[in-house]
This record gives structure tokens, C-alpha cells and sequence, in this order.
């Protein structure tokens, strides 16, 4: 009998906009992800600026001795932990000093046991903005993109050993969503990426959507066969930054091909940006990444919430998690909010139970939403 292929790398992205994560919810995140199977760590916060907007600076000295226990707290773990660089706004692609900046501070985090590094090209122009860059690679970002990673990995120390590279390129999905917020994008832009890109270079894409409800099997297929090298999901649920702040994603994860894992080399999830509460569905991914063919979305968070609040709190959470649901139909839709009988009186017991856990950490990062039931409920 053939052995069910898993995902060979499993755990999380923090690449959300909005405020990082603190660093002792990281370190508990390290504890929680590892018992239930997470091997990965993408360290890609959108709002740290030494990431993304002086991403050529290095970390001042406190925030690097931060950053230097929060790589021991994952390695302790055996969580491997991958700094991610976002060095793609005004980029010049043709200017080699970028390279040498980017090396120089990737030394510091090699020389604390990093051994995975990604660079990240997500959410920045769909066109090349320098001259130069336009001339040297026939306006196509995506050949920019690729052979400026073929010249990063070219150039990193001869002294490195057993580098891992991961790219996320500016076209990361088919959503139409990115070409209205960014440009339109040159066609076949994967197909271009690939004949630079090096072939150890593992690639990330979402899906077919930003934020999608289904990745089938199928889509990533059609995806591998384009880009021709490991890839990598960034799968951004339960995630609610930007337009979904209002969003509470708290139920299990779904639409996920339990035959993903035979396409794809990592899974990763974003999640919300309320730390204790994305612990919720966050297990319900972990849940899906070990064991993709035996996963049961309700089943899974059931679970979840037993081993969290116990089995008494199943029907508040499950009204918590009806609601959440009602008020993302209602926005998409663009209707008034409302619920039905049977839904007022369970929210109004869910409140109660909420009032009675109101020091907890996750009662207080729920307080948005209940003063909105509260104020719908009565």
C-alpha cells in the first residue's frame, strides 16, 4: 500500500500588514506549533521596517538581540526559522549594491544558524520603475526578478553551506485583484520567471485568489507545470489584515485538496493579527498540514476548542463562529447585518460566556466583535 505524501515543510508566514506579533506570542506560537507538527517559520511581518521599508539597514542592537532569541527559541523547537526580505520597492534591479547589502546583513543571521532565506517581491509595482532596469531586461520585472536572485545566490559567501532559497514573486496568483492594486502584469510572467530563475529556487503563490476559499490539486498542477520549481502555499487563512480588519476568521480551514501535498514542497499559513485568538484556527491548519487525506474540517475544530476552552464552550464558540460567518456574507453581499432568532439567543449566551472569561487575552482581542453583538443582540 502506497504512504500518503505530507508536506515537507509545515507552519507559518507572519507576512500580514498591520502590527507585528510580540515576540513572547512568537515564542508561544514556537511551543504550540511544534507539539502539533510545525517545522517552519517565515519571519515576514509587513510593518517591521527593517523588513520592508529600510530593509537595507540592519537591526539596532536591541531589536537584534530579539530577533537572535526568537531564532534560538524556534531552533530549540526544531522549528526551522527563515528571514524573509522585502527589498522590491524602488528597487534597481541592475545595481549590484543592492545585492552586497542584502548579503551583508543575511551574514548576521547565518552566523545565528539561519539556513533558509526568502526574498519576497509581493505587493510592489507590476512594472519595472528604473530606466536601466527597463533596457537591461526588456521591461519584463519578471526576468528582473529572476536573474536578480540568480545574481544574489551567485554572489553569497563561498563559506555558506546548505542555503536555502525561496522567492515570492510579484505575480503570486491569478487573482485580478493584484493587477487592479498594482499594474497590469506582462504575460506569462512565470514562464519568464523560470527561465532565470535558479532551479533550487523554491517559488510561493497563494492560490488561485489572494484570500481563496478552494486550492485544488488541479490549479497547482497547472501552477507547477508553469513555473517549473518547488512551491511553496502561502496560504493566507486565517489572515484578516487590510480590507478583512473587520473579519473574524475563526472557524476551521476548508477547501483545502488533501492531494496538495503530492504538488506541493511547503504550506504555510498567515494568521489573523490577533495573537491568542489565531490560535483557534490555527490548529485546524496545523491539523490539515500533518495529516492532509484524514482531515475532517469540523471534526478538527471541535477539537480545537475542547482542548482550548473545554467541551461546555463548544456552543458558544460555534455562535461566535455563526456570526462571524453571517457578518462576511452580509459586507460581501453589501447587506445590513442581521440574525435570526435561534442566533440572537445564542449570542447573547455566547456574551455572557465571553463577560465571564473578560481578563483572558482572547476575550479582550474579541472585544470589536462582541461590542458589535452586543450592540446587535441587545
Amino acid at each position: 500500500m502506497q504512504q500518503p505524501v505530507n508536506f515537507q515543510r509545515r507552519g507559518i508566514v507572519e507576512g500580514f500588514f498591520g502590527p507585528p506579533w510580540s515576540m513572547a506570542h512568537r515564542r508561544r506560537l514556537f511551543e504550540f506549533g511544534a507539539a502539533r507538527g510545525m517545522n517552519t517559520y517565515l519571519y515576514a511581518p509587513k510593518d517591521d521596517p527593517y523588513h520592508r521599508k529600510l530593509w537595507r539597514r540592519p537591526y539596532p542592537p536591541e531589536k537584534w538581540r530579539e530577533i537572535s532569541r526568537l531564532i534560538r527559541a524556534a531552533q530549540q523547537r526544531k522549528i526551522d526559522f527563515v528571514y524573509g526580505f522585502h527589498p522590491g520597492e524602488g528597487l534597481c534591479f541592475s545595481d549590484d549594491a543592492p545585492i552586497r547589502i542584502l548579503l551583508k546583513k543575511a551574514q548576521r543571521f547565518y552566523d545565528q544558524g539561519v539556513r533558509t532565506l526568502a526574498v519576497l517581491f509581493d505587493d510592489i509595482p507590476s512594472r519595472l520603475t528604473h530606466a536601466r532596469d527597463r533596457r537591461a531586461y526588456r521591461n519584463s520585472l519578471a526576468r528582473a526578478q529572476g536573474a536578480w536572485l540568480a545574481r544574489l545566490i551567485a554572489s553569497q559567501p563561498a563559506s555558506w553551506a546548505e542555503i536555502e532559497w525561496w522567492i515570492c514573486p510579484s505575480y503570486y496568483s491569478e487573482d485580478k485583484l493584484l493587477e487592479r492594486v498594482f499594474g497590469k502584469f506582462e504575460a506569462n510572467f512565470l514562464e519568464t520567471l523560470a527561465e532565470y530563475l535558479p532551479a533550487q529556487v523554491a517559488c510561493f503563490w497563494t492560490g488561485p485568489r489572494v484570500v481563496p476559499k478552494k486550492i485544488t490539486a488541479t490549479h497547482m498542477r497547472r501552477i507547477a507545470r508553469r513555473v517549473q520549481r518547488p512551491l511553496l502555499l502561502w496560504d493566507n487563512y486565517p489572515v484578516n489584515d487590510l480590507s478583512m480588519a473587520d473579519e473574524l476568521h475563526i472557524g476551521p480551514l476548508q477547501g483545502r485538496d488533501r492531494r496538495l501535498p503530492e504538488i506541493v514542497y511547503g504550506y504555510l499559513n498567515n494568521p489573523l493579527l490577533q495573537e491568542e485568538l489565531s490560535l483557534l484556527p490555527l490548529e485546524t491548519c496545523f491539523d490539515y498540514a500533518v495529516r492532509p487525506q484524514n482531515y475532517k474540517p469540523a471534526a478538527s475544530w471541535r477539537r480545537a476548542v475542547e482542548e482550548r476552552f473545554g467541551s461546555e464552550a463548544v456552543p458558544h464558540w460555534l455562535a461566535l463562529r455563526d456570526f462571524a460567518a453571517t457578518s462576511l456574507t452580509a459586507k460581501a453581499r453589501k447587506r445590513p447585518l442581521r440574525v435570526g432568532a435561534n442566533l440572537t439567543r445564542q449570542l447573547k449566551a455566547a456574551l455572557r460566556y465571553v463577560h465571564l472569561h473578560r481578563a483572558s487575552r482572547w476575550a479582550q482581542e474579541l472585544r470589536p466583535w462582541t461590542t458589535q453583538i452586543e450592540n446587535l443582540v441587545g
